[in-house]
C-alpha cells in the first residue's frame, strides 16, 4: 500500500525521490544545475529546493522531469532508469612518430 500524497495530486516520497535520482542523472549528464533547470523549463531555485527536499513537487515538475531523461511520467515515477545514450566516438589520429624505422 503507498503512504498518502502530501496534499491530493501530489507526489508520494517514493515517487519523489525517484525524480531525484533523475534530476541527479541529469545533472551529470548536463554538468550544472542551471542546465538542468532550463531542460526541464523551471527555475533553478525551484529545481534546487525540490532535490534537498524543502519542495514537494508537483505533477507539472515531474511531466518536466521525464520528458527531459525520455520517459513516459508511469516509468520515471516508478524508478526507470532514463535510456543510455550511445557512446560518441571520435576519430583520433594516430601519434606521429619521431624517427626510428616505420
Amino acid at each position: 500500500m503507498m503512504a498518502a500524497p502530501l496534499y491530493p495530486g501530489g507526489l508520494v516520497e517514493i515517487q519523489r525521490a525517484n525524480l531525484r535520482a533523475l534530476l541527479r542523472h541529469l545533472h551529470r549528464e548536463l554538468g550544472s544545475w542551471i542546465l538542468v533547470a532550463h531542460k526541464i523549463g523551471f527555475r533553478r531555485y525551484v529545481v534546487l529546493a525540490f532535490c534537498d527536499g524543502t519542495n514537494p513537487g508537483n505533477m507539472a515538475l515531474a511531466r518536466s522531469i521525464s520528458r527531459a531523461v525520455g520517459l513516459t511520467l508511469d516509468d520515471a515515477l516508478a524508478g526507470k532508469a532514463p535510456p543510455r545514450k550511445a557512446p560518441v566516438l571520435s576519430l583520433v589520429a594516430s601519434p606521429k612518430r619521431k624517427g626510428g624505422a616505420s
